[in-house]
Protein backbone atom coordinates (compact mmCIF):
# COMPACT_ATOMS: atom_id res chain seq x y z
CA UNK A 1 0.00 0.00 0.00
CA UNK A 2 1.45 3.68 -0.83
CA UNK A 3 1.19 6.03 1.71
CA UNK A 4 -0.77 9.35 0.83
CA UNK A 5 1.05 12.00 0.07
CA UNK A 6 0.17 15.32 2.63
CA UNK A 7 1.10 18.83 2.63
CA UNK A 8 3.75 19.83 4.25
CA UNK A 9 5.89 22.68 5.14
CA UNK A 10 9.46 22.49 5.15
CA UNK A 11 11.68 25.97 6.80
CA UNK A 12 15.41 24.84 6.20
CA UNK A 13 17.15 27.13 8.23
CA UNK A 14 15.88 25.52 11.28
CA UNK A 15 15.46 22.80 9.88
CA UNK A 16 11.41 22.71 10.89
CA UNK A 17 8.58 20.13 9.22
CA UNK A 18 5.16 21.21 9.75
CA UNK A 19 1.38 20.24 8.84
CA UNK A 20 0.72 24.39 8.93
CA UNK A 21 2.16 27.34 7.67
CA UNK A 22 3.96 29.24 9.93
CA UNK A 23 4.50 32.08 7.72
CA UNK A 24 7.20 34.43 10.07
CA UNK A 25 9.14 31.04 11.01
CA UNK A 26 11.87 31.86 7.94
CA UNK A 27 11.23 30.85 4.37
CA UNK A 28 8.96 28.05 3.94
CA UNK A 29 8.49 25.80 1.00
CA UNK A 30 5.55 24.01 0.25
CA UNK A 31 5.66 20.36 -0.43
CA UNK A 32 3.52 17.36 -0.95
CA UNK A 33 5.39 14.21 0.67
CA UNK A 34 4.27 10.58 2.08
CA UNK A 35 5.82 9.34 5.80
CA UNK A 36 8.81 7.63 4.15
CA UNK A 37 9.41 10.82 2.09
CA UNK A 38 9.32 13.37 5.20
CA UNK A 39 12.06 10.10 7.17
CA UNK A 40 14.14 11.25 4.46
CA UNK A 41 14.21 14.98 4.82
CA UNK A 42 14.84 14.10 8.33
CA UNK A 43 17.59 11.67 7.98
CA UNK A 44 19.22 14.62 5.44
CA UNK A 45 18.67 17.33 8.35
CA UNK A 46 20.63 15.10 10.51
CA UNK A 47 23.03 14.26 8.95
CA UNK A 48 23.67 18.10 8.06
CA UNK A 49 23.65 19.14 11.63
CA UNK A 50 26.22 16.47 12.05
CA UNK A 51 28.78 17.90 9.41
CA UNK A 52 27.63 21.10 10.83
CA UNK A 53 29.00 20.16 14.14
CA UNK A 54 31.87 18.62 12.65
CA UNK A 55 32.67 21.83 10.39
CA UNK A 56 32.61 23.60 13.07
CA UNK A 57 35.36 21.95 15.12
CA UNK A 58 37.54 22.73 12.45
CA UNK A 59 37.22 26.13 12.10
CA UNK A 60 38.94 26.85 15.44
CA UNK A 61 42.09 25.02 13.65
CA UNK A 62 43.61 27.93 11.57
CA UNK A 63 46.02 25.25 10.21
CA UNK A 64 43.65 22.73 9.22
CA UNK A 65 42.47 24.78 6.20
CA UNK A 66 42.68 21.94 3.94
CA UNK A 67 40.36 19.39 6.72
CA UNK A 68 38.11 22.44 7.23
CA UNK A 69 37.19 22.95 3.81
CA UNK A 70 36.64 19.22 2.98
CA UNK A 71 34.03 18.95 6.34
CA UNK A 72 32.50 22.47 4.70
CA UNK A 73 31.89 20.70 1.41
CA UNK A 74 30.29 17.75 2.88
CA UNK A 75 27.88 20.29 4.51
CA UNK A 76 27.64 22.13 1.61
CA UNK A 77 26.39 18.59 0.06
CA UNK A 78 24.03 17.71 2.33
CA UNK A 79 22.72 21.40 2.06
CA UNK A 80 22.33 21.05 -1.61
CA UNK A 81 20.69 17.11 -1.04
CA UNK A 82 17.71 18.79 1.10
CA UNK A 83 17.15 21.79 -0.94
CA UNK A 84 16.98 19.24 -3.90
CA UNK A 85 14.67 16.25 -2.09
CA UNK A 86 12.31 19.73 -1.12
CA UNK A 87 12.58 20.89 -4.80
CA UNK A 88 11.27 17.51 -6.45
CA UNK A 89 8.55 17.01 -3.24
CA UNK A 90 7.65 20.83 -3.90
CA UNK A 91 5.07 22.69 -5.63
CA UNK A 92 5.47 24.72 -8.53
CA UNK A 93 5.76 27.84 -6.01
CA UNK A 94 8.20 25.96 -4.22
CA UNK A 95 10.35 25.21 -7.45
CA UNK A 96 10.60 28.82 -8.48
CA UNK A 97 11.86 29.82 -4.94
CA UNK A 98 14.65 27.32 -5.29
CA UNK A 99 15.28 28.01 -8.30
CA UNK A 100 15.98 31.57 -7.33
CA UNK A 101 18.29 30.84 -4.86
CA UNK A 102 20.78 29.34 -7.69
CA UNK A 103 21.97 26.26 -5.40
CA UNK A 104 20.71 23.46 -7.94
CA UNK A 105 22.24 22.92 -10.86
Amino acid sequence: MMNARKQYFVTVDTEDIREMSIPDSGIEYEIYADADEIKEVEMLFMEKRKKGKQAVEYIGKPFDEWGADDKRNKYDEYLVRIYQKVYDLGTSTTKEKIAEIGLLN
